[in-house]
């Protein structure tokens, strides 16, 4: 069976016409500027795993891919009337916090073994003061169960621009940088997911220099900027 070319497809245009409106509110606010995005196209069902600031963070890490980025929300986002429909509709998926959802895992094989995109945030909720957090091993172990390579992502000033405590946004500067993918081949969830949480501390140490205007000579050859 040959299938349809992505653009031919209303759903795909409908999420890449919400994520171009989305991503030019998210430009007028942070200026976000994106380094060492990768082609997903190699990759094909790969887990990214990011670091949480903000409500904005699906659309800073999506925006720079042609692909549709699927990615998990609280389940009680998908309760508020046209609010849930309209994340349904661009990618999202519900999932419960604080209990062991098997129909949210059951949702991220799926998605994973199809080899399609999907976005995590091992941390499980947004960050209170802008910190990483303990990233929970069950990221690593999935990868490690799927077979599917996991890509280290940082998100910086979002936090800033719409911290937890905040109702609404407001300008501040942000910018996204992407790893390299680890595989799962040869290591365990817990040794997958201590690779992962390096190289997020790293990401956020780099684009912390960039936002704040110093030198950064010691990270320019793991990440180049995207125009």
């Amino acid at each position: 069976m040959i299938r349809a070319e992505p653009w031919k497809d209303l759903g795909f245009v409908f999420y890449s016409v919400c994520k171009s409106l989305a991503s030019a509110a998210v430009i007028s606010l942070t200026g976000v500027r994106h380094f060492n995005v990768p082609d997903l196209s190699r990759l094909g069902g790969v887990l990214i795993a990011a670091n949480h600031q903000s409500y904005l963070d699906p659309v800073l890490v999506g925006m720079p891919f042609f692909e549709r980025v699927d990615y998990l929300a609280r389940e009680g986002l998908f309760r508020v009337p046209g609010f849930g429909q309209l994340i349904r509709a661009v990618g999202s998926h519900p999932v419960k916090r604080g209990v062991a959802d098997s129909a949210a895992l059951r949702t991220v094989f799926r998605i994973l073994r199809s080899g399609r995109p999907l976005l995590m945030f091992p941390e499980g909720t947004r960050t209170r003061d802008g910190s990483l957090g303990r990233f929970s091993p069950g990221v690593g172990a999935i990868a490690v169960r799927v077979g599917a390579p996991v890509l280290p992502a940082c998100i910086e000033g979002a936090f800033r621009c719409w911290p937890r405590t905040r109702a609404l946004p407001v300008p501040a500067r942000a910018a996204v940088a992407f790893g390299e993918p680890i595989r799962p081949e040869g290591v365990d969830g817990r040794a997958l997911t201590a690779a992962l949480t390096e190289q997020v501390a790293e990401l956020q140490r780099f684009l912390r220099c960039y936002l704040g205007g110093q030198g950064c000579d010691a990270f320019r050859g793991a990440c180049r900027a995207e125009q």
